[in-house]
This record gives C-alpha cells, sequence and structure tokens, in this order.
C-alpha cells in the first residue's frame, strides 16, 4: 500500500463522513424522508471493504446503504438526491433512503433486517450457476444475527458454496439492545462457523485490517471458495436513527470513550506519524471533501420532485412474448 493508497483512503473516509454531516443537517430540516440512519463512526468498514471490490461485484445493504454505496463509487449527489425524495436521485426520487438501488455499480439495499441476505445469496447463485468471477458482498447489522433470514440464508450459501462475502458490522447495539444480552457466544463470526463457513473478527475501525482481511477473503471468493463471513467490531456514534433519544440506553461517557478510538482519528494519525502525509495535506482533503459535499447538497435542493404522473411509472415492466 504505497502513499497514494493510504491518502485515497483517507480521502474516502472523510467524504464518507462529510456526506453524513449533511444528511444530519437535512434530516434536522426535514429534507431527508424518513428511515435515515446515520453511519457516522463505521467508515473503516466500507471504506476497507470496498477498496478491494470491481465495478461489476453486487453489494447489498440494509440500515446504512449511504455510506456503502459512496464507498462503492456511488454518485453523492445522486443518493442524496434519492434520500431527499427528488427527481435526480438513483431511483427517481421514488425509493427513499432505505430502499433503492444503484445498478450502475451492482447495489442495492432493502429497510428490512437480515433482508439482504436471502437476496445475496440468490444473486451468488446465479453467479455461480453462469461461471461469471464476480462475488457478493452482503451487509448486515449485529441485530439480524437472531433472524430466521440469516440462518436460512447463510447455510444454504455454504451448502451451495456461493461466492458471498457476508460482512456484519458489530456496532454493538441492534437499534437499543446491546448484542451482549441476546447472543452468548464471544465472537459472531462463530455463528457462520457452525454451517461451515471460514469466519473471522476483526477491528472494524482500523481501515487496515479491515482492507487486508477483505483482500484474503475477496480473493479466496473469486477462485471458488467462498463464502465467508467478516464480523468488523465497531461504534455508531449517533443515534440508531437520527433523533432517537439514544441516551435512554447508552451514556455520553460511552459513546465518548468510543469517539477516542474511531476510525478516522486513528488513520489521521497513523497518517501522520508514520510520515505518509502532513497535517496540511491531510486538513486539504478533509475541505475538499466537505466542499464536494455542500456543492452536492445545493444542487440537490433546486431539484423538484417526482409530478404524480412518474410515481405510476417504473412499477411493471413489459414481459416479452
Amino acid at each position: 500500500m504505497d502513499e497514494k493508497f493510504l491518502l485515497e483512503t483517507y480521502r474516502d473516509m472523510v467524504r464518507l463522513r462529510s456526506f453524513e454531516k449533511v444528511c444530519v443537517e437535512l434530516k434536522h430540516q426535514d429534507v431527508i424522508m424518513d428511515g435515515y440512519h446515520p453511519y457516522h463512526g463505521q467508515e473503516a468498514i466500507a471504506v476497507g471493504i470496498c477498496r478491494t471490490l470491481e465495478k461489476n461485484d453486487y453489494l447489498l445493504s440494509t440500515h446504512r446503504p449511504q455510506g456503502h454505496i459512496l464507498a462503492k463509487g456511488g454518485n453523492p449527489e445522486n443518493i442524496l438526491a434519492e434520500m431527499s425524495g427528488r427527481i435526480g436521485g438513483v431511483c427517481k426520487g421514488k425509493a427513499g433512503p432505505m430502499n433503492f438501488c444503484d445498478w450502475d455499480n451492482h447495489f442495492l439495499c432493502t429497510s428490512i433486517v437480515a433482508s439482504g441476505i436471502p437476496l445475496s445469496t440468490g444473486i451468488g447463485l446465479s453467479i455461480k450457476t453462469e461461471s461469471k468471477k464476480d462475488i457478493v458482498v452482503s451487509f448486515l447489522g449485529d441485530g439480524a444475527i437472531n433472524t430466521g433470514a440469516f440462518h436460512e440464508g447463510v447455510n444454504l450459501a455454504s451448502v451451495w458454496e456461493l461466492p458471498i462475502l457476508f460482512v456484519c458490522e458489530n456496532n454493538q447495539y441492534g437499534e437499543a439492545t446491546p448484542i451482549s444480552e441476546v447472543v452468548r457466544v464471544e465472537n459472531l463470526s462463530q455463528r457462520a462457523e457452525s454451517y461451515g463457513i471460514e469466519g473471522k473478527t476483526i477491528d472494524g475501525n482500523d481501515v487496515l485490517t479491515v482492507y487486508r482481511t477483505a483482500l484474503e477473503f475477496v480473493e479466496e471468493i473469486r477462485n471458488g471458495h467462498g463464502p465467508k463471513f467478516l464480523e468488523a467490531v465497531t461504534y455508531r456514534f449517533r443515534g440508531h436513527y437520527e433523533g432517537e433519544p439514544e441516551e435512554t440506553y447508552r451514556s455520553k461517557q460511552e459513546v465518548d470513550e468510543w469517539r477516542k478510538k474511531g476510525p478516522i482519528v486513528r488513520f489521521k494519525k497513523y497518517l501522520l506519524e508514520n510520515g505518509i502525509s502532513s497535517e496540511e495535506n491531510l486538513s486539504e482533503i478533509e475541505n475538499e471533501a466537505k466542499g464536494e459535499m455542500e456543492e452536492a447538497k445545493n444542487r440537490v435542493l433546486e431539484q423538484a420532485f417526482p409530478s404524480f404522473d412518474s410515481l405510476v411509472r417504473d412499477v411493471y415492466t413489459e414481459v416479452p412474448e
């Protein structure tokens, strides 16, 4: 990993954080539609994983899809427009923050916990049937571990040896429930191992660890040795959804302690201490990211909402005879 790669990785992470700050602002103004779940604090996972992927690889997400699609190359203006219900969105403003797809980047998301897992299995089966080299990355939260969709989908992926990397972002809470209260295993990766899948648990706030581990798994999956399971231990800095009463289930002290271990501050420290970059250069990267997202926001706010007639379009497709 040379200097260019490392600085691009830092840029990608601060772009995600800058995008999230704009989202929080717009959500408080009631511009973003229902269902906005902040990605603050988990940037190392999306960036570390997506830096190992090809454009044609598939990515499935659930509650925090904006971070995942931006890391894979999505256009921030188009994603923000979709989240705000504007015609310039990737689904023309008709899907909202949690149910959109971006087919240019082979991305889709769903709003039901764990629902992306069986979809990943279906896509993975299609890839294997057609003997393609593409893979599927399926993001899920720790709350998905106890659902039937997880057990059914992961088991089938194992039985059929599908080209899927399951990535569990363990941010310590399933909504307001601490994961430690609902799971007895020490590492959530043990759940996948019980189905015969190789699993690893790593520090999800260390972007280089995420990248190296994902790269190893992705290469093995492309060579026919899938599926794999990666648990990335992290922490979300904001509530499960923006505006929730998070103080009812976790303390400010706990949040502050995790902020000190946040992925961006840690990676910035690494870059400075190893002489890879200067404070001035990193500040320039941060300001560029902030400016990019502010410009995207301003362009989105100028866009119109979908017309009434457009709401019934794209619902059905013609079936060839």
